[in-house]
């Protein structure tokens, strides 16, 4: 199972909102510099620059990944960070907890616990998706400890 960063934008409807913001101060701009402010141009311009930025950063932060392997015995946690650097945990699924600790304003932490050892999994995703992931991952678990043949999965 693997797990992404949810993007609601495709980077092609980001280039055209930059685009679109771009057109707009240079419209704004020209007539700024039409009467005589042309000062202000340069100042127009940083909007769009740091919105392209922010754009840049988003998407870069999109390229994380996690990757959860469960074999019969082996729970393995693959970490793919945004510069590419790979991190692996690997848990004995028969002693593995799965826990969900719900906080203030609807936000929650889900952790992989065994021997005293915590793992924080899958902090990019929302309280729902948490939820339905805990859920998930414990039935499997549950199915993996009672018939260990069954598996990989």
């Amino acid at each position: 199972m693997a797990l992404f960063p949810p993007r609601s934008l495709s980077r092609r409807a980001a280039r055209n909102i930059v685009l679109l913001v771009a057109g707009i101060t240079a419209t704004i701009g020209l007539i700024f510099w039409s009467v005589g402010a042309w000062p202000v141009i340069g100042f127009l311009g940083v909007d769009v620059i740091l919105l392209s930025l922010a754009f840049y950063f988003s998407f870069r932060s999109a390229r994380q990944e996690e990757r959860i392997e469960l074999r019969a015995e082996n729970l393995r946690v693959t970490r793919i960070s945004v510069r590419g650097d790979r991190q692996q945990f690997d848990f004995q699924p028969y002693w593995l907890r799965v826990v969900l600790q719900r906080g203030e304003d609807d936000q929650c932490s889900l952790f992989l616990q065994t021997h005293g050892k915590n793992l924080e999994i899958a902090g990019f995703l929302g309280a729902d998706e948490k939820t339905d992931l805990a859920a998930k991952l414990e039935r499997v678990l549950r199915q993996t400890r009672c018939n260990p043949a069954d598996f990989p999965i």
